[in-house]
């Protein structure tokens, strides 16, 4: 099933997240941003899903900012053409799979609990010793540097050429 292109307009960035998030609310939709327009605050946003889906959170979207007195244009396109707006190539790397198998996994970096460092497990990729130096010194970010974070602002080595 392709995906298709809703965009609805709206006066004002506040009126904008809050259509955002009834519309994600309503239907089973991926929002692909807001984007300020010309004139007067107006807001666009655009989501992308299956044609159903699209069009209940356009028409949710649209009601929610007509009783604000905020509804500017909106807008379906089902099956959206390659290139027809600067979005198409964002929609074209959705991935299209049913609602029950799309998990979303973040995976936390491990950490080295000698220097407590990040590190990548990736085989392929030798880490460079410059990189893996540990910077301690939020101020000056110099690795040579003795002090930790959260000391006196004295202790950085180059405290006395700050400003320059």
């Amino acid at each position: 099933m392709k995906q298709s292109l809703g965009l609805l307009e709206v006066s004002g960035l506040a009126l904008a997240i809050s259509c955002a998030d009834v519309m994600a609310k309503a239907a089973s939709i991926t929002l692909l941003g807001m984007e300020k327009t010309n004139g007067s605050g107006w807001t666009v946003i655009k989501v992308a899903g299956d044609v159903a889906s699209v069009q209940s959170a356009i028409i949710t979207g649209a009601n929610f900012a007509q009783t604000r007195n905020g509804l500017v244009a909106q807008k379906v396109i089902a099956r959206p053409a390659e290139g027809i707006l600067a979005s198409a190539p964002k929609l074209a790397s959705i991935p299209e799979t049913p609602a029950a198998t799309a998990v979303m996994v973040v995976e936390e970096p491990a950490l080295d609990v000698k220097n407590e460092q990040a590190f990548s497990e990736e085989p392929s990729v030798a880490p460079d010793p410059q990189a893996m130096q540990l910077v301690t010194c939020n101020l000056c970010l110099d690795p040579v540097c003795p002090r930790q974070k959260g000391e006196p602002r004295s202790l950085c080595i180059h405290s006395g050429q700050r400003g320059e």
